[in-house]
């Protein structure tokens, strides 16, 4: 039986509406189907496509941003003071009368502030010292950091006054770099003369801020942004300033990295602040360092050591108010001297005295943290590219010469570049108390510093750094 089918049924004349606008729909979406095609084809296949650059053998370098520096901003200035040529030969008379480097230029002298960081906040004032000699061409950098003249704000290098208490006579010493044609800046260290803050002694990483800070401060500075040579920078120092010295050469690369250092020099420096403790006890004459250390370490380091068991009772009792009550010209007002006799036991414990002759004071475990403290702030366990000079007096007998020693055999094990200078006797370093010219402590500067010279220049001049080190 054939089936039939139904008949078609008409569609409403809304159906038929909704039927047309579909339609239109899948057809304008099937149109611009078409026209990306044809757009990608066309882009792709017809447009011609940019060439590969040649090959050319250079390696591109990633542009990196150079660090913004918050520090060695210009807080304050003093007026600057001139000193005729004449004048200066007279200052560097006052410290080395066999001195006999030719003397022509005039130096302006001017004491600053500018601003460091201590790791937590970059406004720490820090004054300053610039010794300019004159002429227009730009001049090397000799930055310069004291040894020690006490940690009371009125023990300040910058106020030093040497008619009235010697502290080294630094205008004196520092006179003779710049007679040579150095821009000299010196500096005060963190705390000093800061009613808000301790000196926190001995902390190298402080110190070595400190140091990299002020030659940061010679571009901001007036008398000296126009005259420094900034390929041509050097840092050095005395005694607690040779550690600092080292340390801003340790730090440079990470603090300081926009910089160009060229060498680290010490004169008599501290290299181990633990060794430089423990030669008090074996007689040198440095009895006064562990209370200066002890209320240093435990203010910075935020710690409680066993001063009782280090100190006797007498110091003890009253380190922090001793340690801030003099400065070095006075400091046996307070601690016996060693000259002529050991007399360190008066100052420290037996226990102590006991294991710091053997320089280990970590033998006995209620030193241990001091002992781990002290050890944060050596020098020598750095390699850097940058060549370093010790010099030092084998009569020296406060920073005995055997720390230096120690300190240029652990520069040597990790692979740097050093020139070590023993000096006997000079006639630089003859004086009213010193008639046969030893090269004690004091007179380290005087000794060296035609070596010292040579050795900048010669790093200037692009001849290889001399090394000791086998």
């Amino acid at each position: 039986m054939r089936r039939k089918h139904k008949p078609s049924r008409i569609l409403s004349n809304k159906e038929r509406k909704q039927r047309n606008i579909s339609r239109a729909l899948w057809t304008i979406l099937f149109v611009e189907v078409v026209l990306v095609g044809l757009l990608i084809f066309y882009f792709y296949y017809v447009l011609p496509r940019p060439k590969k650059p040649a090959d050319t053998g250079v390696v591109k370098q990633e542009i990196k941003q150079a660090p913004i520096v918050k520090t060695g901003k210009i807080i304050k200035e003093e007026p600057a003071k001139k000193f005729t040529a004449a004048e200066v030969q007279g200052l560097i008379a006052q410290t080395n009368k066999k001195f006999d480097s030719p003397v022509s230029l005039e130096v302006t002298k001017q004491t600053f502030v500018f601003n460091s960081s201590d790791g937590k906040v970059d406004d720490v004032p820090i004054y300053a010292r610039a010794y300019v000699p004159s002429g227009a061409e730009k001049k090397p950098v000799f930055a310069f950091a004291p040894g020690t003249t006490g940690i009371a704000d009125s023990c300040a290098a910058s106020l030093e006054n040497p008619a009235k208490a010697d502290w080294s006579n630094y205008d004196s010493l520092l006179m003779a770099y710049a007679s040579q044609g150095y821009v000299v800046v010196t500096i005060d260290y963190e705390g000093m003369r800061d009613a808000a803050r301790l000196h926190h002694y001995m902390v190298g990483e402080l110190e070595g801020k400190a140091m990299l800070d002020s030659i940061r401060s010679l571009k901001n500075l007036a008398l000296t942004k126009d005259q420094i040579n900034e390929e041509q920078q050097f840092t050095a120092g005395y005694s607690q300033g040779g550690h600092a010295a080292y340390w801003a050469d340790q730090l440079k690369n990470d603090y300081a990295p926009e910089m160009k250092l060229l060498g680290a020099v010490g004169f008599g420096p501290v290299t181990s602040v633990e060794e430089t403790l423990d030669d008090a006890v074996n007689g040198a004459n440095i009895n006064w360092f562990g209370s200066l250390v002890l209320t240093s370490y435990s203010d910075w380091y935020k710690a409680t050591y066993p001063v009782d068991k280090i100190l006797q009772p007498k110091y003890a009792k009253n380190f922090k108010t001793d340690a801030q009550s003099v400065c070095i010209d006075a400091f046996t007002r307070v601690w016996p001297s060693n000259k002529g006799q050991n007399r360190s036991s008066e100052v420290y414990t037996p226990e102590f005295s006991s294991v710091a002759k053997n320089l280990n004071i970590a033998a006995n475990p209620i030193y241990q943290s001091f002992s781990n403290d002290l050890a944060k702030n050596i020098v020598g366990n750095v390699k850097t590219d940058r060549p370093k000079l010790i010099n030092h007096g084998v009569h020296d007998d406060v920073v005995l010469i055997s720390q230096s020693q120690h300190g240029f055999e652990r520069m040597c094990v990790k692979g740097n570049v050093v020139k070590f200078n023993k000096y006997d006797t000079s006639p630089n370093a003859i004086q009213g108390y010193n008639p046969a010219g030893l090269v004690d402590h004091y007179q380290t500067m005087n000794a060296s510093f035609k070596d010292t010279i040579a050795w900048m220049k010669n790093i200037i001049s692009g001849q290889k750094a001399p090394n000791n080190c086998k």
